[in-house]
């Protein structure tokens, strides 16, 4: 086995670490999480947006899963061996003790409040997911806290809402909530959320952001909905539409 690297203190240097060193191996990761937004939106820099990001979070393919296993451990990161085999194939945990820092790895898909396949949305993009699908992670979460509001205000601040173009990409969203009923509404929650938050603070470029919000619902409601949209909205907020991810714990780390 090689011998291990220096694991850098700088959270973002250590992920393009890993995900140079997967490249190296012919395995694609995709950075996501706070530290994508903090690495796309200048932004995230400003004092009255800038939060801490210490832990990683990726996305990587299914069929790596043994590959990412030993390069992970080759450059010196502590796997969570229990939690690793129960999930194998699904995500991966893993630490580095020296800077008390938590890898959290992706496979295929990202579930959480909301399940999204992210398969081939790493091979777009650079060290990131697009930030079409870094916003999705942001937006599908049902009891946000304020880092999450924070990503959504820098998103929406540094990127322009498209039909088709490049940065926040309208259609694409718009196109996945007029199929699924769950995802349109816990959207639109998060959005109506968002726009609530930045009313009732001092959000530098706050116009801005709001317009481009209101931009993306518009474009959400005007989508034709699917038969199955429909019939699922006829039970409405009856039925839990989401789920709320259960903590699992950082005992190693404690």
């Amino acid at each position: 086995m090689e011998s291990l690297v220096l694991l850098p203190a700088n959270a973002l240097d250590a992920a393009t670490q890993i995900i140079d060193t997967a490249e190296s191996k012919g395995v694609r990761l995709r950075l996501f999480g706070g530290l994508a937004f903090k690495k796309l939106c200048p932004s995230s820099m400003d004092p009255r947006y800038f939060r801490e990001n210490k832990d990683i979070d990726l996305m990587g393919k299914r069929q790596d899963s043994r590959t990412i296993m030993k390069i992970m451990e080759t450059l010196g990161y502590k796997p969570r061996e229990l939690f690793n085999k129960l999930n194998m194939g699904q995500r991966l945990i893993y630490y580095d003790m020296e800077n008390s820092r938590r890898v959290d790895l992706f496979l295929d898909e990202f579930i959480m409040c909301h399940k999204f396949n992210f398969k081939e949305s790493i091979l777009a993009g650079t060290y990131t997911l697009p930030m079409t699908q870094l916003l999705m992670t942001k937006l599908q979460v049902v009891e946000k806290t304020e880092k999450e509001y924070k990503d959504l205000v820098v998103a929406f601040h540094d990127f322009e809402v498209t039909d088709g173009g490049g940065g926040i990409r309208g259609d694409e969203i718009s196109d996945l909530c007029s199929k699924d009923w769950g995802v349109y509404t816990t959207f639109w929650k998060s959005l109506e959320a968002l726009e609530s938050w930045c009313r009732e603070r001092e959000v530098p470029g706050k116009e801005v952001v709001l317009l481009r919000v209101q931009a993306l619902k518009s474009m959400m409601e005007s989508a034709p909905k699917s038969f199955g949209w429909k019939m699922r909205a006829r039970v409405g907020e009856k039925s839990r539409w989401y789920e709320l991810p259960n903590s699992d714990g950082d005992a190693m780390l404690r």
